[in-house]
């Protein structure tokens, strides 16, 4: 099971598996003649798009299609979400300013660490029925990763006072395991599988940190160090299949390790590599590094199996490539970049074993104009995908059923770099797309300076429109302009854009944020 993707439901007899464990590792699961699983069934041709919310780092999606995501919006505003199928559900945190998610199971439970009232950072877990509650023991907390059987892990603080942490294992029932050893100062579990095997790492020595395995009764298996100076395990699967990276003269070298088999290595010592996902198939993604420095680092994607060995997924003349998730029916995402260091060049694209990879601008079922999607970063087994766009974080459903809401692109106007000077007049532009073809909207804006405020204009024609707004900048600084757009059932979704306006005189300027968007709660 990886970070991004959660394995299917528990069923009752799970926790009878673990001894057969090293059975699996020994024989992969049936695959057909071109080395694959057989998909289900033909995927859809088309996805329809979701708003979810402003573009993140971290976004985690269920078996179920459901996600959930947390982003800084700006200095004093956080937005954090939870997407159950159709409407997004606010987080929100403990009582502090700092809510970020690490983990979701296919009940839709969500677990991460948030600050609370007093400013201290604890563990939570957060569901539609019962919100967001701190995970009990010590006040620094983190939770990483949460099974389908409730079980979370992380890490707590080891003693009062310390700033160093444990890791730890919660149960459904509130029981706090301690995952030993004692270590030196550092460990943390980072994926648990629904047998409850935990996996992560621990410093057993000072600066010696060192890949770790925790059976169901917490009791660990140090899986050494590969011949490195360090080593991590972050994911693992439901046959007990360990995902991990070791560490020598600086580099990371993935590896898999299962109890019949030991540590096998899926990269050379001599380059640098990243492993990103791990199937319940034993298939690998990960990228590796093939130019090293200025004025770039590129890499190159890769599937990896024991029964196949490394192959290279092509990029179709992208100058840098990378494969970020891997679901259990072959299908991998990720993006192409055709100038390097310009996220702006990059598009999510669709890998299925080693075939070509597909654009995924080019499978949207009526997306609004301007739409760009930038990098795929989770898929499930029924293709539902999530991306980064220039309109924010949106889900990408297979066929041409979305939710109620309209679905908003990119706010266009003004430069490219996203400055403006100070007294400088912008038009912006979104445009819009709605199922209902029926369906009338009205349109808000705010511009966050200060300024004098003008009221948007909207034109729709048959499920098509878009809102425009002129604004002329009064201040200084980084502000965000945000345009929604609302059916007469109340279904809303709002986009935002974080601008800098620069003032000559003073040559203030911040680093500009592209586009956003943000589906508004309870819609």
């Amino acid at each position: 099971m990886s970070f991004m993707l959660n394995s299917k439901a528990r069923p009752q007899w799970a926790g009878l598996l673990l001894p057969a464990v090293a059975a699996f590792c020994a024989h992969a699961a049936p695959v057909n003649a071109a080395g694959g699983p057989a998909l289900a069934a033909a995927r859809a041709a088309e996805y329809s798009v979701v708003n979810l919310g402003p573009d993140t780092g971290r976004a985690v999606l269920n078996q179920r299609g459901q996600a959930a995501f947390a982003t800084w919006v700006s200095a004093t505003e956080i937005f954090n979400g939870f997407f159950d199928g159709q409407r997004v559900h606010t987080l929100g945190s403990l009582g502090g300013a700092y809510t970020y998610v690490q983990g979701l199971n296919n009940q839709g439970v969500v677990v991460g660490q948030s600050q609370d009232a007093l400013l201290d950072y604890r563990a939570f877990s957060w569901t539609v029925a019962r919100g967001m509650r701190a995970l009990p023991g010590p006040t620094l907390s983190d939770a990483l990763a949460v099974n389908n059987a409730n079980q979370v892990v992380g890490a707590v603080r080891a003693q009062p006072q310390s700033f160093f942490t444990r890791a730890n294992r919660w149960d459904p029932n509130g029981t706090l395991t301690s995952l030993g050893p004692l270590p030196a100062r550092l460990s943390a579990a980072r994926a648990i599988n629904d047998s409850g095997v935990s996996v992560g790492d621990s410093e057993v020595l000072y600066q010696d940190s060192r890949a770790m395995v925790w059976d169901a009764a917490g009791q660990a298996t140090d899986l050494g160090k590969f011949g490195g100076s360090q080593s991590t395990a972050t994911h693992i699967n439901a046959g007990g299949q360990v995902l991990g990276t070791y560490y020598k003269e600086g580099r990371g070298v993935g590896f898999l390790w299962c109890r019949e088999t030991g540590m096998v290595r899926i990269g050379a010592d001599s380059g640098e590599q990243h492993v990103t996902a791990l199937n319940d198939l034993g298939e690998v993604t990960g990228n590796n590094l093939v130019v090293d420095g200025d004025p770039a680092f590129l890499y190159r994607p890769f599937i990896w199996s024991s029964a196949r060995g490394m192959r290279p997924l092509p990029v179709a003349g992208a100058l840098d490539a990378r494969v970020q998730a891997l679901n259990n029916q072959h299908e991998m995402v990720g993006y192409l970049e055709r100038t390097a260091q310009d996220p702006r060049s990059r598009r999510a694209v669709l890998w299925t074993d080693v075939a070509n990879p597909v654009d995924l601008n080019t499978r949207l079922y009526r997306a609004p104009a301007g739409l760009v999607l930038y990098s795929a970063n989770a898929i499930n087994d029924n293709g539902t995908i999530v991306a980064d766009s220039n309109a924010g974080l949106v889900l990408l459903r297979p066929g041409k059923t979305g939710t109620a809401a309209p679905v908003l692109g990119a706010i266009a106007g003004g430069a490219a770099d996203d400055t403006v000077a100070l007294g400088g007049t912008l038009d912006f532009t979104v445009n819009f797309v709605d199922s209902a073809v029926a369906e009338s909207h009205v349109a808000a804006a705010s511009v966050d300076d200060g300024c004098p405020q003008g009221s948007p204009s909207l034109r729709e024609r048959r499920g098509n429109g878009d809102v425009s707004l002129r604004h002329t900048f009064c201040r200084a600084g980084a502000v965000t302009v945000k345009l929604k757009v609302t059916d007469r059932a109340g279904n809303a979704t709002q986009v935002q854009r974080r601008l800098v306006v620069t003032d000559p005189a003073t040559a203030s300027a911040a680093p500009p944020v592209r586009a956003q968007a943000t589906p508004q709660p309870g819609r």
